[in-house]
């Protein structure tokens, strides 16, 4: 999870390169010195598997839950809400948020936005945004294998297996060790009929250190996925 440190009247500031196409200047803005910061999480022995389920309460019908395995210690959840920012003076785009439940308790994550039918994109994590090709980079060219770069955080997510009922199977590695898998997510299949079975994140025991990470990124790859199938 991550705890956010600022210092209040320091703002950091980036030399803009204007591109035409897009609106945001391609530096990280902010108003804090330092990178995000993981509060120290007990390390599970096991895998644990967080499961998406649509949201009972009926407030927002386009918000999932991320819920935890009851043997968690951390029985916290995420909500994912998606929503479709209208601007006329951008690309129609889609707009994912993510919070941290706990108990009364909401907390801001991050979110991205995704345009429809342009290379638009915009990741926000905290008080940081971005673009999102400063911080996700596909290999070889590959849409289903990329890397995850933030800070100190590297992640390498390779999308190119299928399951037979044609789930796309990601694995999440370290990016310093192809060795150290971190996590692995299963959506549905794109092309599967409602109601749609249940999208499952699992969590390998080294994951946890950078599990917002791995969380936010594997939505945006089910995102780009979906919009390129």
């Amino acid at each position: 999870m991550i705890v956010l440190n600022s210092q209040d009247g320091v703002t950091v500031v980036g030399t803009p390169t204007i591109r035409p196409a897009e609106p945001l200047p391609d530096y990280i803005t902010s108003n804090r010195t330092q990178p995000p910061k993981y509060s120290r999480v007990r390390r599970p022995k096991n895998p644990l598997s967080y499961t998406f389920t649509s949201d009972s309460s009926g407030i927002d019908p386009n918000s999932v839950i991320l819920v935890p395995p009851q043997d968690s210690d951390d029985q916290a959840k995420y909500r994912i809400s998606v929503s479709m920012n209208l601007n006329p003076f951008v690309p129609i785009s889609y707009r994912t948020c993510v919070y941290r439940v706990d108990g009364d308790r909401q907390s801001f994550i991050g979110d991205f936005e995704l345009s429809l039918n342009h290379r638009r994109a915009i990741l926000t994590i905290g008080d940081i945004q971005t673009r999102l090709s400063n911080v996700l980079f596909n290999i070889n060219a590959s849409p289903r294998h990329w890397t995850w770069r933030w800070d100190e955080i590297g992640l390498r997510w390779d999308c190119r297996s299928m399951l037979e009922d044609g789930s796309p199977l990601c694995i999440c590695y370290a990016l310093r060790s192809n060795m150290v898998q971190l996590a692995s997510f299963v959506p549905p299949p794109l092309d599967a009929p409602p109601p749609l079975p249940e999208a499952v994140l699992t969590i390998f025991p080294d994951g946890h250190e950078c599990f917002d990470h791995i969380l936010l990124s594997a939505l945006i790859m089910q995102r780009k996925l979906g919009l390129e199938y």
